[in-house]
């Protein structure tokens, strides 16, 4: 497999903002998510029916301390926040978006309160991508790595759940 460099800037569209000061009375359980900056609940704070612009699902949030998050549904930021929307054609479907925001993962290591993450300076963070033999982004590639990892994912759980399942009837039946 090829990898090739990629600058956030020049695969995702410009990044974009909230527009009003949503505020902790806001979150009333009804509406669109709500996303804030930091790792709690992959920054979910909760749901606003707030009247404020909305960002669309299969997009991707990178908070200013790096924290990169795929959102599979509608949401809202706050202008306070320091939470940025990327959108564009290059996040295909979920797969494609758990990938991309996997290629991110480096960035929390770069970003701090000393050092926030501004639009200016997360476009020019670079991921490196797998491409096909014509150097385009093998999207396909991404796909079948993430769903191949999801199904991994699922066996284990499956493995654990059974295992548990004949030691508690092991445990029953002995007594």
């Amino acid at each position: 497999m090829v990898w090739k460099p990629f600058s956030i800037g020049d695969i995702f569209d410009e990044p974009q903002s909230g527009d009003i000061d949503i505020q902790n009375r806001d979150i009333n359980g009804k509406g669109c998510l709500f996303i804030n900056s930091g790792v709690t609940n992959c920054g979910i704070k909760g749901r606003t029916d707030r009247d404020a612009r909305t960002f669309p699902a299969n997009s991707i949030t990178i908070d200013f301390f790096g924290n990169a998050y795929y959102r599979s549904e509608k949401y809202k930021l706050a202008t306070h926040n320091h939470v940025f929307s990327f959108t564009g054609d290059v996040i295909k479907n979920r797969p494609v978006g758990l990938f991309l925001i996997a290629t991110m993962s480096y960035l929390p290591l770069i970003y701090s309160y000393g050092n926030m993450a501004t639009k200016p300076t997360l476009k020019k963070n670079v991921l490196n991508l797998p491409v096909t033999d014509e150097g385009e982004i093998d999207f396909l590639f991404m796909e079948n790595l993430i769903s191949a990892q999801i199904k991994s994912a699922i066996k284990d759980i499956l493995y654990s759940k059974d295992l548990e399942i004949t030691t508690t009837a092991e445990i029953i039946n002995n007594k």
